[in-house]
């Protein structure tokens, strides 16, 4: 082996070893407050329309930047859990979150905004957690 490749590559194991080896995660987790939304007025509920909505929103800190929301239902088939779990904005049971909108406030602060839609005829509990950096 030529010296110079030798040297290439005692450098580059040098810059290996100055890296970790399990990189810490820097996200943090804003976590927002369990909902109750109570069950369509109307049955059968099949659409948005005849549904229970409720708003859910997080302001982060100024300065922060979004990594991800993190959608919680209890709801459930045939029948709901005792607490909430992580689904995503997909639905479930009869009910759905809409996809994370955002936007800036007067503060400078980004605002997280998610919809739930109820169809069911009973009551689910619901929260979302938004994480960021």
């Amino acid at each position: 082996m030529k010296l110079s490749t030798l040297i290439q590559f005692a450098t580059l194991l040098l810059i290996l070893s100055a890296l970790p080896a399990h990189p810490q995660s820097a996200n943090k987790i804003m976590h927002g407050a369990i909902i109750k939304v109570n069950g369509a007025r109307v049955q059968p509920c099949r659409s948005d329309g005849c549904a229970t909505r409720e708003e859910l929103s997080i302001a982060l800190p100024a300065g922060a930047h979004y990594v991800a929301t993190h959608y919680f239902t209890n709801a459930d088939t045939p029948n709901d859990r005792a607490d909430v779990y992580e689904t995503g904005a997909t639905e479930v049971a009869s009910g759905r979150f809409t996809e994370a909108v955002h936007g800036m406030n007067n503060h400078g602060q980004e605002v997280i905004t998610v919809y739930y839609y109820n169809r069911a005829g009973r009551s689910r509990w619901i929260s979302i957690n938004v994480e960021y950096q």
